[in-house]
């Protein structure tokens, strides 16, 4: 029977949570000074990466408050369907915006499993938290990321309901539900939410364990922890793409066209004519875009070499 070592995976070997191995000697010998200078470099650019958006999450927030107001404001009240839905894209942005703090939390404070390898792969002794310390201070994280999903759980779900009962006003009139790509993206994304927070809080917040250790279960926690990171930033990024579509198809009921009489050859020369109110929606999109594309970039795992 070959040693316990040797059944594990090439790729798993060594490389703590990045998913490459670093166990192939010619490969290491011929790469290590490329490895050395890149690999600080990738790290230095997530942490910036990670940084810009966390700080884009309140401009976010600020953006949509505004594009909501002059639209008219927002409202709970019967009769004003509009000012109610308009509470749809303030909640969903703003629970878009603490999702995306919630997402990083690990990332920033240092504690994520894929920096932990990375430090304990380094000659720096004291480059390492002690593994108390390193514990507690990830368990801490663990509740702020929690926290913060469960705050943006219910932001999403009150923003759910803005539609539905600004759609089904008997005052103002009553609008189909579900019938556009946006609603039907939207209500998968919501659907994959909540399983994805459900899952968590099950699995990693204490509520499943057991003393039994004699008692397995179908699937591994590290197994369940990859696939609960891996749909976690699959999550993300489908929400900002739900949200650029949502802003897209509000500003189709807006009408951000302008009035031309001759070929239109130098748009960017009429973008005075684009109504304040989509130059809004506009900046919020690209906002939500390189939120999105920052924090993908920051939650990647870059191998180490």
């Amino acid at each position: 029977m070959p040693p316990e070592s040797d059944s594990t995976p090439g790729w798993l070997q060594s490389s703590g949570e990045t998913g490459y191995g670093t166990d192939n000697a010619d490969f290491e010998e011929g790469e290590s000074s490329s490895s050395s200078s890149s690999l600080p470099f990738l790290q230095q650019a997530q942490s910036v990466s990670s940084i810009l958006s966390i700080f884009l999450s309140p401009l976010a927030v600020i953006l949509v408050s505004v594009w909501a107001s002059n639209l008219g404001g927002v409202s709970w009240t019967q009769g004003e369907s509009g000012r109610v839905f308009n509470w749809h894209p303030v909640l969903m942005v703003t629970a878009y915006a603490i999702m995306n703090i919630g997402a990083l939390v690990f990332r920033v404070s240092g504690t994520s499993s894929y920096q932990t390898s990375i430090a304990r792969s380094s000659s720096s002794a004291t480059a390492v938290l002690s593994s108390e310390d390193a514990e507690k201070k990830r368990g801490f994280m663990k509740i702020i990321h929690g926290s913060i999903w469960s705050s943006s759980f219910i932001f999403g779900t009150v923003a759910m309901v803005a539609v539905f009962k600004s759609h089904n006003d008997p005052i103002s009139g009553y609008i189909a539900n579900l019938y556009s790509f946006h609603s039907w993206v939207g209500i998968l994304v919501l659907s994959l939410y909540t399983l994805q927070f459900v899952v968590g809080i099950l699995a990693f917040g204490g509520l499943l364990s057991s003393g039994d250790r004699s008692r397995r279960s179908w699937i591994s926690k590290p197994v369940l922890m990859e696939l609960h990171k891996y749909a976690g930033t699959y999550i993300h990024i489908l929400v900002s793409v739900t949200i650029m579509l949502g802003i897209q198809e509000k500003e189709g009921f807006v009408g951000c066209g302008y009035k031309v009489e001759s070929a239109d050859l130098m748009p960017f020369l009429n973008y005075g004519l684009i109504p304040y109110a989509c130059k809004i929606s506009h900046s919020l999109g690209l906002v939500i875009l390189a939120m999105g594309l920052f924090t993908s970039f920051g939650l990647a795992r870059f191998p180490v070499l």
